[in-house]
């Protein structure tokens, strides 16, 4: 009898999880995912802030006026930013290395978000001048935007390694 009713108990429980009662555990993807945020949103963020105020006559500039290669050149705000961007980019690919058990995985997730920084330039210029040739222009046909690329992946492989090191020097650390 007794059993009968631990079973009639226990279905009443699957049968509430599978009515709606939905539990996502977020686990690894959910990290990376929050990681993925915090570095598109933050890395164009920061410049934009930055480089769109100005505090000679302290008022916003509108983004008609602003200077169009600082989307596809951000190599170039780091100074007037105080390297804030490139500091995000770095501690976000650290993260997202550290907290991985295979630090490979981290790596590979921390180079993935060089092409995703490169097409966020693309959409936002989309979204606030129109579509045009210009960007594939500013980016791919000018040294500059390569540059640009190279400063972004070195960035992104220096905070992943970085991460790796640390992580594989406290296991150290704990096993002795």
């Amino acid at each position: 009898m007794e059993t009968d009713k631990k079973i009639e108990i226990s279905d009443f429980k699957n049968n509430n999880e599978a009515k709606g009662h939905v539990k996502i555990d977020w686990g690894r993807q959910g990290g990376l995912l929050a990681l993925y945020i915090i570095a598109l949103l933050c890395y164009y963020g920061i410049i934009a802030n930055m480089m769109m105020y100005d505090y000679y006559y302290e008022e916003w500039i509108s983004f008609n006026d602003m200077d169009r290669t600082m989307l596809f050149w951000t190599w170039t705000t780091y100074l007037d930013t105080f390297f804030l961007p490139a500091l995000v980019l770095f501690l976000v690919c650290f993260v997202l290395t550290y907290k991985e058990d295979i630090p490979h995985y981290g790596i590979k997730a921390s180079i993935w978000l060089v092409p995703l920084l490169v097409a966020e330039g693309f959409i936002f210029y989309a979204i606030m001048f129109g579509f045009s040739a210009e960007p594939f222009a500013l980016k791919f046909g000018d040294i500059r935007g390569w540059i640009d690329i190279i400063v972004i992946a070195g960035i992104a492989i220096s905070g992943a390694i970085s991460g790796m090191y640390l992580k594989r020097y406290m296991m150290g650390r704990k096993s002795i």
